[in-house]
């Protein structure tokens, strides 16, 4: 009988932790870049929740004006960045003249445009009139969510291995 209860107890102790396993099981399996779950907030608050890749970088699927793009969340990045190509799909086409800010990127100094992303939208989150800047394709490749999106939201957490966004 003492087994029967010591069996029941580590089985009721294990039963919470099936919902986490079989979230972790399939993050594994999947082939995106990171998984993204979400979730309303008791207090209505929406939040999108990102994991790390196996790099450790948050990749989010985000829609600008409506076209869905992978995007690096990257919260040493003081602006959003799109790449041209990235820019032009979403509506966004500003002019040769307009390259006219010096930036330093990974890939060394270059010029970018200024631009706004009318909507832009991360799962249940809407972010509106997003300030940005439009890099030549050479200087960027991979688009990237930074601070001018992030400091929208009401505040972001990073917390073992996932960032949960929070509106």
């Amino acid at each position: 009988m003492f087994r029967f209860v010591i069996i029941l107890l580590v089985f009721v102790g294990l039963v919470p932790l099936v919902p986490l396993l079989l979230d972790y099981q399939a993050d594994q399996t999947s082939g995106s870049a990171a998984t993204v779950l979400e979730t309303d907030d008791v207090s209505g608050a929406r939040r999108h929740r990102i994991s790390a890749n196996r790099s450790g970088q948050f990749v989010a699927d985000v829609h600008l004006n409506g076209q869905m793009h992978e995007m690096l969340v990257d919260t040493g990045a003081s602006t959003t960045v799109l790449p041209l190509s990235v820019a032009e799909d979403v509506g966004i086409f500003p002019k040769r003249e307009d390259f006219k800010y010096r930036v330093s990127t990974a890939n060394g100094a270059t010029y970018g445009a200024s631009a706004i992303i009318d909507r832009l939208k991360i799962g249940r989150i809407n972010l509106r009139n997003i300030d940005a800047l439009v890099l030549r394709d050479e200087s960027l490749s991979t688009p990237l969510l930074g601070m001018t999106a992030l400091n929208e939201l009401d505040r972001f957490d990073i917390s073992n291995g996932t960032l949960v966004l929070i509106q």
